[in-house]
């Protein structure tokens, strides 16, 4: 079955489905709550039994009639004779006798020419519904008979409407299943549009109804374009930071040559700023993912740095275990934790480094007895390029927790900026120990 292109198309499908289920569902309830208890046979021989009780009839005195058709009768078929009936016909008002009608005739045609009147009455016995008849014979005078039963007794009403209910929910979970198929597509297109981040684009698949396909088309060539502009003016930004690489180094050699050993120092310190700042946009930039993951043990990984900062002259101390095997990039850890640690020497005095792992992740803390981050300025902390107050401004980029944070995401893992235990800012790092095995995450 081909389905409507359009979203309109879909939706009225979906309801036209929804009202042909309930309205097929309500006449089979109402089939089953007027069914016959008898079959095509039992109703042949009702007929049959009639015709010849019209014979009978006929052949016998007025006085003798009652008596001779009432030892034609059965156990669930009385018959008896009389001049005049009460007996209303009432086949025009119920379906099944109409159909009864048909069915007696269909099977002793000789009464199609007969008046038969037919009605319903309860069963005294049973608690269901016999059928009371009369048929009009030559002379004028009627046959009577009743069948019993001949249709189910009403069921109990509570029945009724917990099927009816049940009904309900059958159509409502078909039309939500339906439903379901059709925003399918778009819940595709949101979670891969979730998927987009990094510099990466996901695949999303042109399917759905025409105005989604639409949208995901739209969507796809967007993307494409931004992700086109980004890499450009990432190119050139490394470019720019590349080149600025050899008029510093030019810059160095001829403030080396200077006499004033007061301006020598202050210019070395400006240029190592600027490499400094040329350093961690190249880092930002780079995202790490032409390194391979390999198994590495990163306790020995964050005490070679921590002893590299101690002797650097740095207050700063590690707590973990002695091992600790992980599968990761171990370039880009380097470096995430370098940022960290640059970032912390500016701001604090005292720096302490905790390893641990949790089930399938392992967390590394760098904490700081520095001034720390206010918890609604910790969000901005982690964009590029922003300087917050000059508390922890400390001279540096603004990008060294950008860099950390764009890294640790591309790794599959988060960075969470807290209150340290030292009293100042705690950044934690929590990473897959079963990271990416080749170059993306």
């Amino acid at each position: 079955m081909r389905l409507p292109g359009a979203m309109v198309g879909r939706i009225l499908l979906v309801l036209i489905c929804a009202v042909g289920l309930e309205l097929l569902g309500n006449l089979a309830l109402e089939r089953w709550q007027q069914r016959e208890l008898l079959s095509d046979q039992e109703i042949g021989q009702v007929a049959m039994k009639l015709t010849e009780a019209e014979a009978v009839a006929l052949a016998n005195h007025r006085r003798h009639r009652g008596e001779r058709l009432q030892l034609m009768s059965q156990d669930n078929l009385s018959l008896n004779w009389v001049p005049r009936t009460v007996i209303t016909d009432f086949g025009g008002s119920f379906e099944q006798l109409q159909e009864l009608r048909r069915r007696i005739v269909r099977s002793a045609p000789a009464l199609s020419s007969r008046e038969l009147r037919l009605t319903l009455m309860p069963s005294a016995e049973r608690g269901e519904r016999d059928l009371v008849g009369a048929l009009g014979i030559a002379d004028g005078s009627f046959i009577t008979f009743r069948l019993t039963p001949y249709l189910g007794a009403p069921p109990d009403p509570r029945l009724v409407i917990f099927l009816h209910l049940l009904l309900v929910a059958a159509v409502l979970a078909v039309a939500l299943a339906m439903v379901r198929t059709l925003v399918r597509p778009l819940s595709n297109l949101a979670e891969a549009a979730d998927r987009t981040s990094g510099g990466r684009a996901s695949p999303i698949a042109i399917e759905g109804p025409a105005e989604v396909r639409r949208v995901a088309t739209a969507f796809t060539a967007m993307q494409d374009r931004l992700f086109r502009a980004m890499d450009d003016q990432t190119q050139a930004l490394i470019a720019v930071s590349h080149d600025l690489r050899t008029p510093i180094q030019r810059l160095r050699l001829r403030a080396a040559l200077l006499r004033d050993e007061e301006a020598r120092a202050a210019m070395s310190a400006d240029l190592a700023e600027m490499e400094s700042f040329i350093d961690a946009t190249l880092s930002y930039f780079r995202d790490g993912e032409e390194e391979a993951a390999r198994l590495i043990d990163v306790a020995a990984l964050v005490v070679t740095l921590v002893d590299t900062a101690a002797d650097l002259g740095d207050d700063i101390a590690y707590r973990g275990p002695d091992q600790l095997l992980v599968t990761a990039r171990p370039v880009g850890i380097k470096r995430i934790l370098t940022n960290l640690i640059d970032n912390a020497r500016r701001h604090a005095r005292r720096i302490e480094m905790t390893l641990g792992a949790d089930g399938a992740d392992y967390v590394i803390d760098v904490d700081d007895d520095g001034p720390g981050i206010a918890p609604e300025r910790r969000a901005e902390a982690l964009l590029p390029f922003r300087q917050l107050d000059a508390a922890r401004a400390g001279g540096g980029a603004g990008i060294g927790l950008a860099a950390a944070n764009k890294a640790v995401m591309a790794m599959g893992g988060s960075l969470l900026l807290r209150d340290g235990p030292l009293g100042g800012l705690g950044v934690r790092l929590t990473l897959p120990r079963q990271g990416p095995p080749s170059g993306g995450p």
